[in-house]
């Protein structure tokens, strides 16, 4: 297919409607636009075999009620869309299809279905080696553990260098589709030749109740350490807020930790995965102490609330798509709630997915 049919193909889906391809037709449709857009279709394909919800989340049945379906399917895909007006400013769109939970007996949990959550002008100075973004975006703040998002996080935001860079500032400013104000500070160092250590400061204004607030203050300190075939990686944070709900106001509550070690290229099983090399494989082992007061949104790899380890086996199929399947066995920290009925019990869960990132 020609760049410029994909490109009629592209916007007649995010238009819905089949008028759109006769909209812009390929034959009518200029090599320049053409050229300047770049499209790209990710998404993930899970199945979670969760009994005692150590996540937190499985599909309710169809009338609403917590007969959790255990064993259930949390799927999403995202077409982007990027414009290069020149090699220093582009716009960005990504459409989301939002997460559908469904399972036997279970209605999918999907209730927006597909919406954009990212729609942004980034501009590149490239002298300075600064960077700049204004809309809706999010971000990855090193590994993930305190904050994870990456859309629907509207404001701004500055890099001073690149996050492959051997030093790099970023510093994020806006409002959450909940309404959360976001104010972060995240910096990383190489200190030596394979060895980087960040700081994050991350403050968020939460409004979980009418006039009621929680106030995540929480400094974040990590390292990661590249030998050869082996990566090391772990983060310690600690909110300092005394202005959190009861539930997430204990000392042990406030505070969290992990170590990982993995082979390969990339621990990143959905997104890093899939680009890398067909046949390559991932192993990683992590273990984690995680106060559910500690982290704001994390991915979806920690489990709120417990300690314990997680083992998990990638492979990349082919180019763009690959495989992973993981296991986790963790002991509930017993601070979700103020009398916690999960305080000690030992949880397991195995996720097993397949990820794509066709560009």
């Amino acid at each position: 297919m020609k760049k410029s049919a994909k490109l009629s193909l592209a916007l007649a889906l995010m238009m819905g409607t089949t008028a759109g391809v006769n909209m812009v037709a390929p034959s009518s449709a200029s090599a320049e636009i053409s050229d300047k857009f770049r499209m790209e279709l990710n998404g993930v394909i899970a199945n979670y075999s969760d009994k005692d919800n150590a996540g937190g989340y499985t599909v309710k049945d169809n009338y609403g009620n917590n007969k959790y379906k255990h064993n259930h399917w949390n799927n999403y895909g995202r077409l982007q869309l990027n414009y290069f007006v020149d090699k220093d400013t582009k716009f960005q769109a990504r459409l989301h299809s939002d997460f559908d939970g469904v399972a036997e007996y279970g209605k999918n949990t999907n209730t927006k279905h597909a919406y954009f959550d990212q729609l942004f002008i980034q501009q590149n100075f490239r002298k300075a080696n600064i960077t700049g973004i204004l809309g809706k975006k999010g971000a990855y703040l090193w590994q993930g553990m305190a904050f994870n998002s990456s859309g629907n996080l509207t404001g701004a935001q500055v890099s001073f260098g690149n996050w492959y860079d051997p030093q790099c500032l970023q510093i994020i400013y806006g409002d959450r589709d909940g309404g959360d104000r976001v104010l972060a500070f995240n910096a990383t160092k190489d200190i030596v030749k394979n060895w980087q250590v960040s700081v994050l400061n991350l403050n968020v204004n939460n409004e979980y109740a009418e006039n009621k607030y929680n106030k995540f203050r929480i400094w974040s300190f990590g390292s990661k350490i590249k030998t050869p075939g082996v990566t090391f990686v772990g983060e310690y944070a600690h909110n300092t807020s005394d202005k959190m709900r009861i539930e997430d106001s204990s000392s042990a509550a406030r505070k969290g930790w992990y170590v990982e070690a993995y082979t390969g290229p990339t621990s990143d099983m959905t997104s890093g995965l899939p680009l890398q090399k067909p046949g390559t494989q991932v192993w990683s082992l992590k273990y984690q102490d995680l106060g559910k007061g500690a982290q704001y949104v994390h991915n979806p790899t920690f489990i709120d609330d417990a300690r314990g380890f997680k083992l998990t086996y990638g492979y990349a199929i082919k180019k763009g798509v690959s495989t992973d399947i993981s296991v986790a066995r963790v002991k509930d920290k017993g601070l979700s709630a103020k009398n916690d009925p999960a305080n000690g019990k030992w949880k397991t869960q195995v996720i097993a997915e397949l990820a794509f990132k066709l560009r």
